[in-house]
């Protein structure tokens, strides 16, 4: 086995014997560069690697943090029941082609009326 390698490595050095490696300077100066543009020139050069797995984990993470924060804001629909009295029934009512709940619609009118008392 070693004389097969041996054979194999001295018929490649006298096919590889005429090629000289002229350029070795410049590979050694891009590895390793030394002023400034050559160090931002090899960070541009990186190849950057993005794990899909944890950045769409994190990803869903922060759109359903966003969503349940933005969701805890918005104001609620339904009226508040009356301390002490039974729930009201919600009507629905048609103005002008839609349809409204009857008690929004009031509330509404009323602050508009009486922009003064909230």
């Amino acid at each position: 086995m070693d004389e097969e390698q041996s054979i194999v490595k001295q018929k490649l050095d006298r096919e590889l014997s005429h090629l000289e490696f002229s350029k070795q300077a410049d590979v050694i100066r891009r590895t390793y560069p030394t002023t400034l543009r050559g160090r931002l020139r090899a960070l541009w050069n990186k190849e950057l690697e993005l794990p899909v797995i944890p950045l769409g984990t994190a990803f869903a993470l922060l759109f359903t943090a966003a969503f349940l924060y933005h969701g805890g804001r918005q104001p609620k629909s339904h009226p508040e029941p009356v301390p002490g009295g039974t729930p009201e029934q919600r009507v629905l009512i048609e103005a002008g082609g839609s349809i409204y709940w009857k008690d929004e619609i009031e509330r509404r009118l009323s602050q508009h009326e009486n922009p003064n008392q909230g």
